[in-house]
C-alpha cells in the first residue's frame, strides 16, 4: 500500500496515511523551530501551570520532523531539536500547523499467532489511559556523532525500558511501517515473537509489576479489528492496526 499523503511531506500538512518502506534515513537539522521562538512567553506560562499539575515532568530535548520525502526506496527526513515544554504547548493547543510533525519510534510487537501487544500508559503521563505501541520521543540519545538518527536503536531501547523484553528474543521484520495521523508520524519496527500472546503478555506484566515507576500500567492483547475499537487505543495505533488486521 502506498503512503500517498506522505509523498509531499515537505509542506507538513495534517492528514492520514500509512504503508511500508524499506528504510528510513533521518538527519538532524540545525534549523530552529519558529513556533517555539514566537510563543516563548506563553510556552513558559503554560509549562509552569502544567508542571504544578505533574511535577515529575522533565523539560528535556525532543526532535520533531521538519521535512521529508517518501518514495519507493524509503523515507528521508530532517528533524529539528526543541525542548519538551515547547512540544507540550503545541500538543495541548491541538497540534496547530507549525511547520513540524511529531515523529517517534514504535515497537509493533506481534505474538506467534500474529496478535499485537500494546502497552497502556500509566496515569501521570501525557497519553495516560491509552493503549499504544511501546515507543517514545526521538531524543539526544538517538543522535549519532555524524548527526544522523538511529531510529531502530531508539525503538529497541524503548522496547527494553517499557516492556523489559530483549530485542534478541524477537525476529525483526525488515523495513518500517509508517503511520501518519494528523500531526503524528510513527516509525514502527515490526518485532515477531515465537511466544503465544498470553505468555508474552505475562512476561511484560512481570516487568511492569517489578517497577513502580513503570510508564505502563498494563499490556493489552489485540487480536482483531473489533478489539482495536474496544481497547481504548490511541488513534494513530488504531489506524495502523485496523489496516494491519484488514490486510492480513
Amino acid at each position: 500500500m502506498s503512503i500517498s499523503s506522505l509523498a509531499n511531506i515537505e509542506g507538513i500538512q495534517h492528514g492520514n496515511g500509512l504503508g511500508r518502506v524499506a528504510a528510513c534515513a533521518l538527519m538532524v537539522t540545525p534549523q530552529r523551530w519558529k513556533y517555539a521562538t514566537e510563543n516563548a512567553a506563553e510556552i513558559e506560562r503554560h509549562w509552569q501551570t502544567r508542571l504544578a499539575e505533574r511535577p515529575q515532568m522533565f523539560n528535556g530535548a525532543v526532535h520533531l520532523l521538519a521535512g521529508g520525502r517518501c518514495d519507493q526506496h524509503g523515507f528521508e527526513g530532517e528533524l529539528l531539536a526543541t525542548d519538551f515544554k515547547s512540544y507540550l504547548h503545541w500538543r495541548d493547543a491541538g497540534f496547530p500547523v507549525a511547520g513540524v510533525r511529531d515523529a517517534f519510534g514504535s515497537a509493533l510487537i506481534r505474538s506467534a499467532e500474529g496478535h499485537v501487544i500494546l502497552g497502556r500508559q500509566r496515569a501521570g503521563n501525557i497519553n495516560e489511559g491509552l493503549a499504544y505501541l511501546p515507543g517514545g520521543f526521538i531524543d539526544a540519545r538517538d543522535v549519532t556523532p555524524a548527526g544522523t538518527i538511529d531510529i531502530a536503536a531508539s525503538i529497541l531501547r524503548e522496547l527494553i525500558e517499557e516492556t523489559g523484553q530483549s530485542p534478541s528474543a524477537f525476529h525483526k521484520v525488515p523495513g518500517f511501517l509508517l503511520t501518519q495521523w494528523n500531526a503524528l508520524l510513527s516509525f514502527a519496527l515490526e518485532l515477531r515473537s515465537p511466544l503465544p500472546a498470553d505468555a508474552l503478555r505475562e512476561r511484560i506484566m512481570e516487568h511492569i509489576a517489578a517497577d513502580p515507576q513503570s510508564e505502563l500500567v498494563d499490556a493489552v492483547i489485540v487480536r482483531s479489528v473489533a478489539e482495536v475499537r474496544q481497547a481504548g487505543v490511541h488513534p494513530y495505533a488504531g489506524l495502523l492496526l485496523e489496516w494491519l488486521f484488514a490486510d492480513s
